[in-house]
């Protein structure tokens, strides 16, 4: 009987949504807080992101989207199958990132390195499946939850069918990478007739890189408005939300065509209205698509804050969360689409002159490593973190408002550094700026575990979304 107790807490641990939700954030935390001991993590590098700092960027990022799948199936009260299938990967899923990061640098290990990071990437896109499978049931199940929030819910579905797209793309492009497709002779002909291994990969990764962060943040912005509650908004501030969330779906499938075709094809995404030097200048159709997504989110923020809650602390994270949409917009849109109409200075990142490169291509490389930092990385960090503070997070009024001063100084600086850093090659503001985010997480953290009643009570899993 004891050993049948104990069994039965076991399973009850590996099945706790809101335990299982803090050691992912625990996880997320460690490691952005060691990574300046990481071997070649280097944040403030011009231009892309190195090997060793898209190891590190994975490290973070794939244990994150788990985390907003697991949120995202006690929000919706999926399935039971579905969340305890969620529940009891967290700990494998962190497990096998932790190896794939402890075993990446030494080249003896590459083999177990490629084995353990190849079992974590095929369990998400398992856990991706099943969760896409129980969203699809859900409106049969509960039919008036889903006319609440039929607009959200259908960015939800369409977001996780993009991502897990783009999650295919870097598998693909990582056995690619890794052996070639010589063992696979049909799909190496089809390969070989869009231009080559090495043009295939490079297309391959570009659009899973440029896929992937739109839908997930798209995902996001979903997912905070039926945390926020939007269900409760009557007329035209539930249409408009509405109305947000279908301009973001309509940029999410349009994004996701364009990149399917662009490298599992032969389509070259263009620019819109060329001009200048051989056309240098123009804004690049896909970043008109994946750009819809963000305006989507802007136009349902008209709604959502009339759902601004009484309570100072609580309308601090929700003005917090819409701020990083905000955000993100402005250094996207508001610097990335003025570089891209001025490429004939920017040159793509590329020394020369206009149309083969520009005199202000380091410019454009501090514009690629700052973005990628704060929009493509910190923003939807952030903005996933912020709802597990707002659902999760109660009581020590002054400690949490704390913690959101530091979250807007580190958003707000952060934004304004990355504009610093383009435009002439400073670093610092940025660099203050993530900093005040990573000690933010921290902190977060720290609250999630220590004054968070239902952190500290750790309703079972069976209690679902209705735990609060």
């Amino acid at each position: 009987m004891p050993q049948k107790n104990r069994n039965s807490g076991a399973l009850d641990f590996l099945l706790n949504p809101k335990m299982n939700m803090g050691l992912v954030l625990a996880f997320i935390t460690f490691f952005l807080i060691i990574s300046p001991l990481l071997p070649g993590v280097t944040w403030f590098r011009l231009g892309d992101f190195t090997l060793d700092m898209v190891n590190f960027y994975h490290t973070i990022m794939i244990p994150f989207a788990f985390l907003l799948i697991l949120y995202t199936a006690e929000l919706l009260d999926l399935g039971p199958l579905a969340r305890k299938s969620i529940n009891i990967s967290t700990i494998p899923i962190l497990f096998f990132t932790i190896l794939g990061m402890a075993f990446f640098y030494s080249t003896s290990a590459q083999t177990a390195d490629y084995v353990f990071q190849a079992i974590r990437d095929v369990w998400m896109i398992v856990i991706a499946l099943i969760f896409l499978v129980y969203l699809i049931i859900m409106p049969f199940k509960n039919v008036q939850k889903f006319k609440a929030i039929w607009g959200a819910y259908t960015l939800i579905v369409i977001a996780t069918i993009s991502a897990g797209i783009a999650g295919v793309m870097g598998m693909v492009y990582e056995y690619g990478n890794l052996f070639g497709y010589a063992s696979l002779p049909a799909f190496n002909s089809y390969v070989t007739a869009w231009g080559g291994l090495q043009t295939f990969l490079g297309n391959l990764v570009t659009s899973h890189s440029h896929e992937m962060l739109p839908a997930v943040m798209g995902g996001i912005v979903a997912v905070a408005a039926v945390t926020m509650g939007y269900d409760k908004l009557q007329g035209w501030k539930r249409h408009i939300v509405n109305a947000g969330m279908i301009i973001a779906v309509a940029g999410t499938i349009s994004m996701t065509y364009l990149y399917l075709i662009s490298s599992f094809g032969t389509y070259v995404i263009p620019a819109i209205a060329p001009f200048g030097p051989g056309g240098m200048n123009g804004l690049a159709l896909d970043d008109s698509q994946t750009g819809i997504v963000g305006w989507g989110a802007l136009l349902a923020i008209i709604g959502l804050y009339y759902l601004f809650s009484s309570n100072r602390t609580q309308r601090l994270v929700q003005m917090a969360e819409l701020l990083t949409w905000i955000a993100t917009m402005a250094v996207m849109i508001g610097v990335g689409y003025t570089m891209e109409f001025n490429e004939a200075y920017y040159g793509f990142g590329s020394s020369g002159t206009p149309p083969t490169g520009g005199p202000g291509y380091l410019y454009d490389m501090a514009f690629t490593n700052g973005h990628l930092l704060f929009a493509f990385f910190m923003m939807p960090l952030m903005a996933g973190i912020l709802l597990v503070f707002l659902k999760y997070v109660s009581g020590m009024e002054l400690g949490r408002r704390m913690i959101l001063y530091f979250i807007f100084a580190g958003i707000i600086l952060g934004g304004f550094g990355v504009l610093v850093y383009t435009i002439n090659l400073f670093w610092l503001p940025e660099a203050i700026g993530l900093a005040l985010l990573v000690i933010s997480i921290l902190m977060v953290t720290v609250a999630y575990f220590a004054g968070n009643k239902a952190a500290r009570t750790f309703a079972p899993a069976s209690s679902g979304a209705k735990s609060q």
